[in-house]
């Protein structure tokens, strides 16, 4: 009996959605993951117009428009979708793929399987240094109405001063009649506690007397990992690959997508990680490295710019699928946007980031 044509480790969101994708396919997946049947407790919202059309329209929770405010109002114009966390894990079927529940390392999967391709999938490995720049944030349901919908609030929370740790407020409306509050830690290294953040957003609601139970989620993860992304038959994907936005934390519509990406990869007999996506991600990098050296003030400013740009920059950059040259002219045109002050910050990370690498 000939061996798998690919192996996917792990279950989560990104690896389910390749393992299903490329059995549909018509490939033999084998699929790794200690819990595999685990049910997912996040919170996933994307753009609408980056949902894949092969998903059913059920996974869809709730559809709105928030807006952003970031000393300015900004209307965005564009439908975020909250999935339905259950249906979408339900959506990804996994008929025909061998699943076996157990761990499985990386090397060890391309040792055993030799004429298989492998995706590594788990997720970020555990660490607790504190250099490692990681999202944080802690969530309460309200009812619909109970709050404006802001994708972003820049204000800071009550008691918090103009120079501390910056934090915003995520309020999207997550099922038709529920809306969910989150303060949020876009990056920080170290992050704010998700006990801090849940002080913050109590200390919102209180002001505009909006009432809340206990915390509905706690979020916390790295926004990026060490090591390399690719190799000889493997890739990674999500935070160990490059559909995890190290700048916003976004990844499941990256993920989604990857999923396609990948089966039409492998039936051309390549790895889906391109040069040209390693080299966007690089980017991206550089991007969160330039939010981590500024301060909360400069952070507020920078995003005031960053949604005043053309609507043509603000998706590209926010798009974990967006090309080198997409993302380069929208971190150019934030930069020549920015006051002077908020230049230096800027400067330093996009300068090497957009410099040709030499060839080798």
């Amino acid at each position: 009996m000939s061996g798998p044509d690919l192996v996917v480790l792990g279950l989560g969101p990104a690896g389910r959605a390749t393992a299903h994708r490329a059995a549909s396919a018509g490939m033999t997946v084998l699929a790794f993951d200690p819990a595999p049947d685990r049910r997912w407790r996040r919170t996933f919202g994307l753009w609408a117009d980056e949902l894949p059309g092969w998903l059913p329209p059920g996974v869809v929770a709730a559809r709105s428009f928030p807006e952003v405010v970031a000393g300015a109002r900004f209307r965005l114009g564009r439908e975020y979708a909250v999935l339905d966390v259950d249906r979408l894990q339900d959506a990804l079927t996994l008929g025909g793929v061998e699943v076996r529940s157990a761990a499985a390392d990386r090397d060890a999967a391309l040792r055993d399987h030799p004429g298989a391709f492998v995706v590594d999938a788990r997720g970020p490995a555990p660490s607790a240094d504190p250099r490692v720049p990681r999202q944080t944030a802690a969530g309460v349901l309200v009812a619909a109405g109970a709050h404006d919908e802001l994708w972003m609030d820049w204000r800071p929370a009550p008691g918090v001063g103009e120079d501390e740790a910056a934090s915003f407020l995520y309020a999207v409306r997550v099922t038709a009649d529920s809306v969910l509050l989150e303060e949020t830690c876009l990056a920080g290294a170290p992050a704010l506690t998700v006990d801090e953040l849940e002080s913050r957003l109590r200390r919102r609601l209180a002001v505009r007397g909006v009432s809340a139970g206990e915390v509905y989620e706690r979020v916390d993860f790295p926004l990026l990992t060490d090591g390399p992304r690719r190799g000889h038959r493997w890739c990674g994907v999500g935070v160990r690959g490059t559909s995890l936005h190290p700048a916003t934390g976004y990844s499941v519509a990256a993920s989604l997508a990857f999923a396609d990406d990948a089966s039409a990869a492998f039936a051309a007999g390549r790895g889906p990680v391109t040069a040209s996506g390693v080299a966007a991600h690089r980017l991206r990098s550089a991007a969160l490295r330039a939010l981590l050296g500024m301060s909360a003030r400069e952070q507020r400013a920078f995003f005031e710019v960053f949604f005043g740009l053309p609507d043509r920059h603000v998706r590209a950059f926010l798009s974990a699928r967006s090309g080198p040259a997409a993302t380069a002219a929208a971190m150019t045109a934030a930069f020549a946007a920015a006051p002077w002050d908020l230049r230096r910050r800027l400067s330093g990370a996009i300068s090497p980031a957009t410099r040709p690498r030499p060839r080798r």
